[in-house]
């Protein structure tokens, strides 16, 4: 088994925002602290912040339009009847869709196979549809910590008219796009016959711009196709190969890789979100108890520096010598004596440098030798 890459950091991502994206995001909840979107049981899959991402990055973080996709999200998952679906109900290897192993990077591969497909009625094209749709959604479950999106090939072989049925279709374009924004990492379509591209052509229209830059249409060189994201040992590509120039009755004498078994992997990628949560609040908190005691510090040698009246003569002070009581400086009216810096530094006299006018910004001769005390 070749060992898993790790993918390049994507703009946009919950590590990897720039301050416009940020700024984005804050805007984003705060509108939906002010009024939440209905809950559906999607959102505890995922940690809240890569959520709202995903929308703001399905739309070039337009908040709007953002907005309206989580929205929609839930008005969607509803609609679909997600919650009803059963173990039983996710696609396997004789289906049209069903999940097959993973990519180079451990993201889901998800297996299209639109030629085996042939709707009996109209009930049967909707029912597919949104066992797709729920296939697609047990494929993101499967997704480990870090990993967001899931990889789709189509292998169009045997593709022909009958098989575009435009219920299916109108149910998958209309649903996918709500249900799942910016979940998948691109579509590479294989064994495409230039006759397809007819159907690809009439297809592009109901995809977004974000979605069409996604697909990549090769024809039988599967090597060319998935070669660089597939391991070489991966069963379906394998399959490919070993099924490539045979005709339709010995290629179906060459049986399927297996669907991929069930194992949930969200509850993992949330833990690890939630941990990366705790220890970045964890170092903010420790930092800010440091910032206390500088703050402090400087405050005293600032105050030690500028303030209280100051000896004629010429004195060194060294941090080195002070005592833990002496380091907080004590002005005594009685001995007029030099108000001690925690740094090395040599005091010349001045006039009557009360506290009060000592709390502007220090420029004496002991913190830039260039600066006039002032």
């Amino acid at each position: 088994m070749e060992p898993l890459k790790k993918l390049p950091p994507r703009s946009g991502t919950v590590h990897n925002l720039t301050a416009t994206q940020l700024q984005r995001y804050n805007e984003l909840e705060g509108i939906l602290a002010a009024k939440p979107e209905p809950f559906v049981e999607a959102h505890a899959r995922e940690s809240r912040k890569r959520r709202l991402l995903r929308h703001l990055r399905a739309w070039e973080f337009d908040v709007q339009l953002a907005l309206k996709s989580i929205h929609n999200h839930s008005v969607a998952w509803k609609e679909v009847g997600m919650d009803r679906f059963k173990d039983t109900d996710e696609l396997q290897e004789s289906d049209a869709m069903y999940v097959c192993g993973e990519d180079l990077w451990g993201r889901t591969l998800v297996i299209c196979k639109p030629g085996v497909f042939v709707a009996k009625d109209e009930h049967d094209s909707i029912n597919t549809a949104r066992r797709c749709i729920w296939t697609f959604q047990r494929a993101i479950d499967r997704l480990g910590p870090g990993l967001e999106q899931v990889l789709v090939v189509y292998d169009l072989y045997g593709v022909s008219r009958r098989n575009m049925d435009r219920i299916f279709i109108r149910e998958i374009v209309s649903f996918m796009g709500s249900l799942f924004p910016d979940r998948m990492a691109s579509c590479i379509a294989v064994n495409v016959h230039w006759t397809m591209l007819v159907f690809w052509r009439a297809l592009q229209p109901m995809l977004s711009t974000k979605t069409q830059a996604k697909v990549q249409i090769h024809g039988t060189d599967v090597m060319k196709a998935l070669g660089s994201v597939l391991p070489s040992n991966h069963c379906y590509l394998q399959y490919l190969l070993a099924v490539k120039g045979l005709s339709a009755t010995d290629r179906f004498k060459i049986p399927l890789p297996r669907a991929t078994t069930f194992v949930p992997r969200w509850h993992e990628a949330a833990e690890a979100d939630q941990s990366i949560s705790s220890e970045a609040l964890y170092q903010e908190t420790h930092r800010s108890k440091q910032v206390g005691p500088v703050m402090q510090n400087s405050f005293l040698q600032y105050f030690a520096c500028c303030c209280g009246k100051v000896q004629p003569d010429v004195r060194t002070a060294s941090a080195a010598k002070l005592t833990a009581e002496e380091r907080e400086p004590v002005l005594s009216s009685a001995r007029d004596e030099l108000a001690r810096s925690s740094d090395t530094c040599k005091v010349k006299e001045s006039q009557n440098s009360w506290w009060l006018r000592s709390l502007r910004s220090c420029r004496c001769c002991r913190r830039d030798p260039r600066a006039k005390c002032i």
